[in-house]
């Protein structure tokens, strides 16, 4: 049975969706289907109503900290990060969010940055992953194009009005991390490198697309 919360080294996570508007080389749901011995591949979004009962069933008090991962991409179920974040902090729970930053494309009227900060998140993690729109189109395979880097940028300038963002990039041979980290400085925010997880004939394949 697929997991609404999960949790691992004092983190309770939320597994709000596992959709995604990225379908990124590198990513876990290409060869696995959970983490930490959790199955979190699900066949639809929880409503907020079913989220906020299975945080009910979680003593707290065991956690340093909430996050809004997941198996997909969190901000496509809006509705039911929001409830989650607003129950957690509500319960004096640390939150953050790791999101891919497209939410600008998902809701054009909306001021998201806004809401997640109302909600109670207090840091957001958005993956950056390239230092340019190409590269990013390579790797990340977006659903709208180019535009999402570029959306990407945007809504981290809107998050850092509100809470502590943080830009993330995977290291994989192709990826300029030096010109990463100097676009983070660009936006004044954090760039967190972080270690590839799947197999090295993958990495290999991966570099191989990047050079095309």
């Amino acid at each position: 049975m697929s997991s609404l919360v999960y949790w691992n080294n004092g983190t309770l996570y939320v597994n709000p969706t596992s959709r995604c508007s990225n379908d990124c080389l590198f990513c876990i749901l290409g060869f696995n289907d959970g983490v930490y011995g959790f199955d979190l591949r699900l066949d639809k979004d929880p409503t907020p109503t079913e989220l906020t009962a299975a945080l009910k069933h979680v003593d707290l008090s065991q956690y340093n900290e909430a996050a809004i991962v997941g198996f997909g991409e969190p901000l496509l179920n809006l509705d039911g990060t929001l409830a989650s974040a607003e129950y957690l902090s509500s319960h004096e729970l640390r939150v953050r969010i790791n999101t891919n930053g497209h939410a600008r494309l998902f809701y054009p009227d909306c001021n998201v940055a806004k809401e997640l900060s109302e909600s109670g998140v207090s840091e957001i993690q958005i993956s950056l992953n390239a230092p340019d729109a190409q590269t990013y189109v390579k790797l990340c395979r977006p659903s709208h194009g180019a535009e999402a880097f570029l959306s990407l940028l945007d809504f981290a300038e809107d998050c850092n009005k509100y809470m502590k963002v943080i830009f993330s990039v995977v290291r994989i041979p192709g990826i300029d991390i030096n010109a990463c980290r100097e676009l983070a400085r660009e936006f004044d925010i954090e760039l967190r490198v972080r270690d590839f997880k799947g197999s090295f004939e993958l990495m290999q394949e991966i570099a191989a697309i990047l050079d095309e």
